[in-house]
């Protein structure tokens, strides 16, 4: 297959998903990004209490509140989530840095989800190398706001700061795991950590 025919194939895929969140009423893409990390390792489930960090625009909250039947969702980003009415009472977002939360004695968490990501400049690996550095704010805050015997999940980027990002949460966790849905461009960098069982 030529580069070209893959790039098309590619760019067929994204339309297709971007229709299928139109026919369906989801924020995000990303939302299915979620959906397949999920059915893969069975991550969200009922009457776990979960936070998403840097939650806008809310496609994830979305998928969760969806998904379970019971349990608390907190959803927390310095950007608005709109019409949040569309969520059930299971959800409740906050305006605010997530490095604050202490403040809403919410206690600890059964499963901390983040898709978070710099605006990016351009530059692939600065950009790469900023999104690592979010991804050990979240291993960090994990140490403090997740159960033991919790889960984490983030997004990342594949490269040479990645591996260091994986054993970092191999000091907390007790087993890592990476993995790239189909609902991300094969082109992309765009992967997926998951974290098992916060020791």
């Amino acid at each position: 297959m030529t580069n070209s025919q893959k790039d098309f194939l590619n760019k067929r895929k994204k339309e297709n998903f971007y229709k299928k969140a139109k026919e369906i009423n989801v924020r995000a893409r990303s939302y299915f990004k979620l959906e397949q990390v999920d059915k893969k390792f069975n991550l969200i489930k009922n009457n776990l209490k979960i936070i998403d960090l840097g939650c806008a625009p809310g496609g994830w909250l979305q998928y969760v509140d969806k998904k379970i039947v019971s349990g608390k969702i907190i959803g927390i980003d310095l950007l608005e989530v709109k019409n949040q009415k569309e969520f059930s009472d299971k959800v409740e977002i906050i305006e605010d840095d997530f490095n604050n939360i202490d403040e809403y004695n919410f206690g600890e968490f059964d499963l901390i989800i983040s898709d978070m990501a710099p605006e990016f400049s351009g530059d692939s690996q600065f950009d790469k190398g900023r999104t690592h550095k979010l991804n050990l704010i979240s291993i960090d805050f994990s140490k403090k706001n997740l159960k033991k015997g919790g889960n984490l999940l983030f997004k990342s980027f594949e490269g040479e700061d990645l591996n260091y990002v994986k054993k970092s949460a191999e000091k907390v966790f007790e087993r890592v795991k990476e993995f790239k849905p189909s609902s991300s461009q094969k082109k992309s960098a765009e992967t997926f950590i998951i974290c098992f069982n916060k020791l």
